[in-house]
């Protein structure tokens, strides 16, 4: 496995960047939103701590881990003047272009993980668990959960989205449901009880 590593096609090295930069840059946004890194000196800030957490955590394939090392000593170094956001931004938009233009699927990859970024649980339960109705308790305040083979059935093998799927909210709903809008992915809100609440993820209307 780790003969296989070594050498890292450009390919995947390019869909990878994309990832990271677009993560980080979802996750500035949601946090400027929040009042949190309102000025370029706490943008930056925010930046660095979310890249040194991800370093940590290897949430990122080890191909991009000379750029987040990069990324991480230029903002420490210059601060605001290093201008992190735009070089994420440059990443970006030259590693992936328009997010429209990506599948469903990939979009909502990347709504979970802007969600799990700031916090929120994510499990993918078998039918056994999601029909037991016992939704888990999250570490921290938020979570959501989804049964897996309503998941894959829901999605084509090119990531078009096919029909509605099921997903079990717990906290804060209204994040959720308006991060899955930012990354252009509908939801419809069917029931709400003391524990969760469930909506459906539905594919954008034929036009």
């Amino acid at each position: 496995m780790s003969d296989k590593t070594r050498s890292v096609p450009p390919e995947n090295t390019t869909s990878a960047l994309s990832h990271l930069a677009f993560c980080a840059l979802a996750a500035l946004g949601l946090a400027r939103q929040d009042g949190i890194a309102g000025t370029p000196y706490a943008g930056n800030l925010f930046l660095i701590r979310w890249l040194a957490t991800a370093q940590k955590q290897k949430r990122f394939p080890r191909s991009v881990a000379i750029d987040i090392q990069w990324l991480l000593e230029r903002g420490r170094k210059h601060g605001p003047a290093g201008k992190l956001r735009q070089h994420l931004d440059y990443l970006w938009r030259s590693c992936s272009g328009n997010l429209a233009a990506q599948s469903d699927l990939f979009r909502l990859t990347y709504a979970t993980e802007t969600l799990k970024d700031q916090g929120w649980d994510n499990y993918v339960m078998d039918a056994r668990e999601w029909k037991s109705g016992v939704t888990p308790v999250p570490s921290q305040h938020n979570g959501f959960y989804v049964e897996k083979v309503a998941l894959n059935a829901a999605f084509a093998q090119d990531g078009r989205h096919l029909h509605a799927v099921p997903f079990r909210v717990v906290g804060d709903l209204d994040q959720f449901m308006h991060v899955m809008a930012e990354f252009g992915l509908g939801t419809r809100l069917l029931d709400s009880t003391e524990t969760c609440h469930t909506i459906a993820l539905e594919p954008a209307s034929a036009t």
